[in-house]
């Protein structure tokens, strides 16, 4: 082996490692029972295929539904794949271990768990041209961004960029491509693969074959034996969802793929009936303007910078609120407004040029007094300023010339309704209780409230008769 094969495959290595690190996370037997009864394996024909076979639980249990006296002639109906050469040796040495209690000699057992578990990469290598009828198993999820930068490379050069964002919508991309036409996909997967605008395309290029038969939410802290990089026992960092699709040539499929998000708490898409807040008023998202001290600065700073003849805007976010009174407190920051086309005065081009090393990349303009994202809100007017990551919705009132940042909400009024029935609204039972069924979880309790989920909010009946245009 000469050198530069032995460093790819030590680099190879250690991406393996590190992808395994962060993506492994074991689906528990009774999960794995579940949808497998679901898919009415093995009553019907077909081959079963786990594409991220881990430690085996699903080719075991789908291996212990066979039955035991026809092993010799169904087990070549089972295969799964494992990127990660140790948890593939605990898949083949549990398979083994199984067939053994059934008969099988030791080398008999040990050459046919090597035959059913493949330790190649999925994405790259596949099974291809076979096809499968049933498609089981835990995919990784995990950000392509965050993938080591070994697969990165490869990855991009052979994934079509709608299902690249994440490497679950890689898998389940390749997953569809080895479905025969009358299969079906069975995932224990992160919910963000439903509603996520990232995985939006995804969606709308599988939706031209697959639907969705099954969809629900599974229990963290049961649904694991195995979590990803947490204290032992503790539950996963993701919302998991036990899915289902389906090939539309089977009639069977419930929630069509359209690029739509789909919420897994109200599986039903339907526009709601009536008008919704984006009837009422108008639904922005505030800029971001990069760290704190380049754009968005101190009140002493922004003192010096105004006796010079800069133009300054009071500037608030979420820590500016009053936790017990949910209003918000005088600002104590400043954005630093400039206009493309025109210079700002010296004091300013100063300041921005000594920060503006401090600016990460995905917000650095040719012109250095131009901020990463325009500040376009219309500021002479009272809003609201919405957070946008939140255990419940919450709305706070900004008087005019206040600027909200960092992308958290900002609604103006725009029909008859007012700016504070809007806020009622906003706050209501039925909206806290629509927000938790359709906004995206994060950690410990929190929502993701984008500006697309707050304009499909419903507006209560009690209002609707003010939802019609200003004049």
């Amino acid at each position: 082996m000469d050198q530069t094969q032995s460093l790819f495959d030590n680099t190879r290595s250690l991406a393996i490692d590190q992808l395994h690190a962060a993506t492994a996370l074991y689906t528990s037997t009774h999960v794995v029972t579940t949808l497998l009864e679901r898919l009415d394996w093995p009553n019907q024909t077909g081959d079963l295929l786990d594409p991220a076979a881990g430690d085996g639980s699903f080719i075991l249990t789908a291996l212990k539904r066979l039955n035991p006296a026809t092993l010799p002639t169904t087990i070549d109906r089972i295969q799964g794949w494992e990127i990660h050469e140790g948890a593939a040796a605990d898949a083949r040495y549990n398979v083994s271990e199984y067939l053994r209690q059934h008969g099988y000699s030791k080398t008999a057992a040990y050459s046919t768990a090597n035959h059913i578990i493949i330790n190649k990469d999925f994405l790259t290598d596949g099974p291809a041209p076979k096809r499968f009828r049933f498609i089981a198993g835990n995919p990784p999820y995990l950000l392509f961004r965050r993938l080591p930068e070994f697969f990165q490379t490869i990855y991009k050069a052979q994934i079509p960029k709608y299902a690249i964002a994440d490497i679950l919508h890689s898998f389940l991309d390749a997953c569809n491509n080895l479905l025969t036409p009358d299969g079906s996909i069975a995932l224990i997967c992160s919910d963000r693969l439903l509603f996520n605008a990232n995985a939006a395309n995804l969606r709308r290029t599988i939706g031209q074959t697959l639907g969705i038969t099954h969809i629900a939410r599974l229990d963290p802290s049961t649904s694991f034996y195995r979590p990803k990089r947490r204290i032992r026992n503790s539950p996963p960092r993701v919302h998991p969802v036990s899915l289902i699709f389906s090939s539309l040539a089977t009639g069977s499929c419930r929630f069509p793929l359209d690029g739509s998000p789909i919420f897994p708490d109200q599986i039903d898409r339907a526009d709601p009936a009536g008008p919704t807040l984006k009837d009422i008023a108008k639904v922005s998202i505030a800029p971001w303007l990069g760290p704190a001290g380049i754009f968005v600065i101190t009140e002493d700073i922004a003192t010096t910078l105004a006796n010079q003849g800069a133009t300054l805007i009071p500037a608030v976010d979420t820590d500016d609120i009053d936790r017990k009174s949910d209003l918000i407190r005088p600002a104590t920051r400043y954005a630093i407004h400039t206009r493309r086309k025109e210079q700002p005065v010296e004091a300013v081009s100063q300041h921005l040029l000594a920060q503006l090393h401090r600016m990460p990349k995905r917000g650095q303009n040719r012109c250095h007094w131009i901020p990463p994202e325009t500040i376009n809100l219309p500021l002479d007017r009272p809003s609201l300023l919405i957070p946008r990551i939140a255990k419940q919705l919450r709305a706070i009132h900004l008087p005019p010339g206040v600027l909200p940042i960092n992308h958290n909400l900002s609604i103006i009024q725009t029909t008859e309704t007012s700016l504070d029935e809007i806020q009622a609204i906003l706050l209501s039972d039925e909206s806290q209780e629509w927000i938790k069924r359709n906004a995206g979880r994060l950690e410990n309790g929190y929502f993701s409230i984008t500006t697309t989920l707050l304009r499909r909010l419903p507006v209560p009946s009690k209002y609707k008769d003010k939802a019609a245009p200003k004049s």
